[in-house]
C-alpha cells in the first residue's frame, strides 16, 4: 500500500467528510481503519454502520474490510443513526464506532463520524491528524484477519430508552414526524410503537435524501415542513438530518421554534433536576442561554462549535446537557453525546409535564431576547472581510470575545458573532439583542452591507434579515 498523493481533502476539524469518489472512496476507508487502528491502539472490537446514502453501502464494505485486515473483529451494525454507534462504544468490548455518514450533506458527499470508548469524541487535534499522516505515508498493519459478526443493537437501545423514560410515561398530541429520508424512521417507529405515541410520518423512508440534502433547517425543506403539518392538525413537529443526531421542533401551526430557545428549555429543565449542574454551549448566540444558567444556578461551559467539540467538553466537565444552535443536543444521561432520539422525547416530556404547549414554554425568553436566523454567507476573502468588520466595530465595542471565531457586545443591547464554518466553506453570521427586535433589524443592515464587496453567492441577505 502506497503513500497517497492527494492533500486528504475530507480530513475535517471534527470529522471526515468529503465529495464521493473524489475526495473519499473505497480505497481512501480501508487505509483510515489501518491508521485509525495502529494510532488510537485499538485492541477490542470496532462498531460501525452507515447512512442511507448510495455510497454507504461501498464505503462501510471497504471500512470493515480494512479493519478486519488489522486484525479486528467488527460488530456491523447495518443502516442506524449516528447516535446507535455512540451507544455501541458504550457496550461492552467494543472499542470504537465508525459510522459512514455525511450528515445533512448533499447526496454526493459522505464521510466518517468516529467515536473512542463511551462515546469519546475524536478531532482533527485529538488523533485525526496523526491518522492522516499514516496514511499519507502509506501505513500498513500486519496482514491478518478479523471476524465480522452483524448485530441489531435497536433492542437493547430501546431498553436503555424505557429505563431513561420509566418514571414519567409519555403522552402527546398528534406529533408529525420527518425523517428528511435520513436514518431516523430506523429508530423512531420502533420508539413510537413503545411509548404508544400518535405520529404522522413525512419523508419517512431512508433515501434518496433531497437534492439540497437533509438540514431540517433549509429554509426550502422549513417550508414543506409547515405546508405538511397545516394539512392536518398536529400539536408539534420534529425533523431530524440525515443521520439523526440533529432535531428541530415545529409548533402547532408547523412554524420552526428556534432552536436557540430549545437549548435554553431544555437547560432550564435539567437544572432544575440537577442543582449547579454545568451546562455546555456554543456561543454563537448565547445571552439567553446564559440567563437561563444564572437563573437557575448553573455553571456555564462555553464550546467551539461542532459535535466532536460539545462531546468533548461534555465529558471534560461532567456536564447535564449541552446545547448548539445547529440543533445538536447532548445529554450527560446519554453518555455525554448527542442524541436526536434523546432530544424529542425530553422535549415531548417536558410537554407533558408542563401542560404548555411548546409555543407557550418558548414565549417569554423569545420576548426577552430576539435573534435573527443564522446567515451564511460565501466570502472571496474571509480574511480581509473580517479584517474591515473588526475595524469597524472593534472600538466601539463593549465587549469583544475571540473564542471560536468573533462576537462582539455592542451597546444598544445588542450583539453578533462570526464563524467560519468548519464543514461548508461559508462563514455563519449571528445577531441577537435584548428586546429591542426594530433595533436588531436596523442594526443588522448596516452589518450586513459591509459584507456586500465579498460576497461569491446572488442570494440579497436582506431576505433573510428577520426576527426569530
Amino acid at each position: 500500500m502506497g503513500p497517497m498523493k492527494n492533500e486528504l481533502r475530507a480530513f475535517r476539524l471534527g470529522d471526515i467528510r468529503g465529495l464521493y469518489p473524489e475526495e473519499i472512496n473505497e480505497s481512501f476507508a480501508v487505509k483510515f481503519a489501518h491508521a485509525f487502528v495502529h494510532h488510537f491502539r485499538v485492541t477490542g472490537s470496532i462498531a460501525t454502520g452507515r447512512d442511507m446514502r448510495v455510497s454507504s453501502f461501498v464505503l462501510q464494505d471497504a471500512l470493515n474490510q480494512g479493519l478486519r485486515e488489522s486484525g479486528i473483529d467488527v460488530i456491523d451494525l447495518g443502516l442506524c443513526p449516528t447516535e446507535l454507534g455512540y451507544f455501541a462504544s458504550t457496550r461492552r468490548g467494543i472499542d470504537a464506532a465508525i459510522i459512514v455518514t455525511a450528515s445533512h450533506n448533499p447526496a454526493q458527499y459522505n464521510g466518517f463520524k468516529c467515536a473512542l470508548k463511551d462515546g469519546r469524541a475524536v478531532t482533527f487535534d485529538t488523533g485525526l491528524s496523526e491518522v492522516m499522516e499514516l496514511m499519507r505515508a502509506g501505513f500498513h498493519n500486519p496482514p491478518t484477519s478479523g471476524k465480522l459478526k452483524v448485530l441489531d443493537l435497536r433492542p437493547e437501545y430501546v431498553d436503555f430508552f424505557r429505563s431513561k423514560f420509566a418514571n414519567s410515561p409519555l403522552k402527546a398530541e398528534h406529533i408529525a414526524l420527518n425523517g428528511l429520508n435520513g436514518t431516523a424512521a430506523t429508530l423512531a417507529e420502533i420508539l413510537v410503537s413503545e411509548f404508544e405515541l400518535p405520529v404522522t410520518w413525512f419523508r419517512k423512508e431512508p433515501g434518496p435524501i433531497p437534492s439540497e440534502g437533509a438540514d431540517p433547517v433549509n429554509p426550502r425543506l422549513v417550508a414543506q415542513m409547515k405546508a405538511y403539518m397545516e394539512s392536518g392538525d398536529f400539536g408539534i413537529g420534529v425533523a431530524w438530518d440525515g443521520d439523526c443526531d440533529r432535531c428541530v421542533f415545529f409548533d402547532g401551526n408547523g412554524d420552526l421554534v428556534p432552536t436557540y430557545y430549545i437549548v435554553g428549555l431544555l437547560a432550564e429543565k435539567f437544572l432544575q433536576v440537577h442543582q449547579g449542574g454545568v451546562i455546555v454551549f456554543d456561543t454563537k448566540l448565547c445571552w439567553n442561554t446564559l440567563d437561563v444558567i444564572r437563573e437557575y444556578g448553573g455553571i456555564p461551559a462555553p464550546s467551539e462549535t461542532g459535535h466532536a467539540f460539545m462531546k468533548r467538553k461534555m465529558h471534560e466537565h461532567q456536564a447535564v446537557y449541552g446545547g448548539e444552535l445547529s440543533s445538536h443536543h447532548y445529554f450527560k444521561d446519554f453518555f455525554g453525546c448527542d442524541s436526536g432520539m434523546f432530544a424529542w422525547l425530553k422535549v415531548v416530556e417536558l410537554i407533558n409535564q408542563s401542560g404548555a404547549n411548546i409555543t407557550e414554554l418558548v414565549r417569554e425568553r423569545r420576548e426577552k431576547v430576539c435573534c435573527t436566523p443564522e446567515i451564511s454567507l460565501s466570502l472571496k476573502d474571509t480574511d480581509r472581510a473580517f479584517s474591515e468588520i473588526f475595524n469597524r466595530y472593534e472600538a466601539d465595542a463593549l465587549n469583544v470575545d475571540y473564542f471560536d471565531g468573533l462576537g462582539f457586545e455592542m451597546p444598544g443591547d445588542w450583539r453578533f458573532s462570526l464563524r467560519r464554518s468548519k464543514t461548508e466553506p461559508l462563514v455563519r453570521l449571528n445577531m441577537e439583542s435584548r428586546g429591542r427586535p426594530d433595533d436588531l433589524l436596523g442594526e443588522g443592515s448596516k452589518l450586513l452591507q459591509m459584507f456586500e464587496p465579498y460576497r461569491t453567492d446572488v442570494m440579497n441577505c436582506s431576505d433573510s434579515l428577520r426576527i426569530q
